[in-house]
């Protein structure tokens, strides 16, 4: 028989030292200036809201089950996206969903309550690739952690550290205002492809905050100005006495 704890080991030991190599990154790009940080060739921020339906029912090989799909009627999902430099951003998301109980959880049915999460990502965006136009994919990597509700018919933890894969496209309406879509499936760290695992899909509106080609920042002002003109000193004429 096949076994699998020792690819269960590497891909949490994968797992881990990609989560810290995130953090190492995030601190490192957060310290710098913002000299250093930015780009004009692209935006500065993007804010969102976002519409999601997640999959729960912990069967890998059906990744979009339409009709066991947990979803709610407002927006859910909010997000903060930083750009750092030639196409790379960092993501801040924060997020819940609520159960369906007539809808498959696991191995369950009846499961009420709620899934929360908090996730950070680091993506790439094709954008500039294909010449700023209105379409603009991206790819991304992250971890994050995932709370569920006590309820005795969970049989997924009630705390779950998750390592993410994401992959997505906004559509840009105007300069600042663009549809985004995207799907990520989240690897539960206590059991890798097992309960804890899920998968989520979202569409939402984003608002890009673009950065200008006048801006100057601290390290550009300069400390002390010198007069254009050097200042003249007067002499008194001396007249000679008869």
């Amino acid at each position: 028989m096949f076994k699998f704890a020792p690819i269960i080991t590497f891909m949490r030991q994968f797992a881990l030292l990609s989560f810290l190599t995130l953090i190492v990154f995030c601190s490192s790009t957060w310290a710098q200036p913002d000299k250093m940080i930015t780009n004009r060739d692209n935006y500065f921020w993007q804010f969102g809201i976002a519409w999601t339906s997640t999959d729960d029912d912990g069967k890998e090989l059906n990744p979009m089950p339409i009709d066991q799909l947990h979803g709610l009627p407002f927006p859910s999902r909010l997000y903060a996206d930083r750009y750092i430099y030639n196409g790379w951003s960092a993501e801040g998301v924060l997020g819940g969903q609520a159960y369906d109980a007539t809808k498959k959880v696991n191995d369950s049915i009846g499961v009420n309550g709620l899934l929360t999460y908090f996730d950070v990502a680091l993506k790439y965006s094709f954008y500039k690739q294909l010449g700023r136009g209105a379409i603009d994919p991206y790819l991304g990597a992250g971890a994050g952690f995932t709370f569920r509700s006590a309820d005795p018919k969970q049989s997924a933890p009630l705390l779950t550290p998750t390592v993410n894969l994401s992959a997505g496209c906004t559509f840009w309406m105007s300069k600042q205002i663009g549809v985004q879509a995207q799907g990520v499936y989240k690897f539960g760290l206590v059991d890798i492809l097992g309960k804890a695992s899920y998968a989520q899909y979202s569409l939402g509106l984003v608002y890009r905050i673009e950065k200008t080609d006048g801006y100057k920042s601290d390290f550009h002002k300069p400390k002390y100005k010198l007069p254009r003109k050097p200042s003249r000193i007067k002499v008194e004429k001396q007249t000679d006495e008869s």
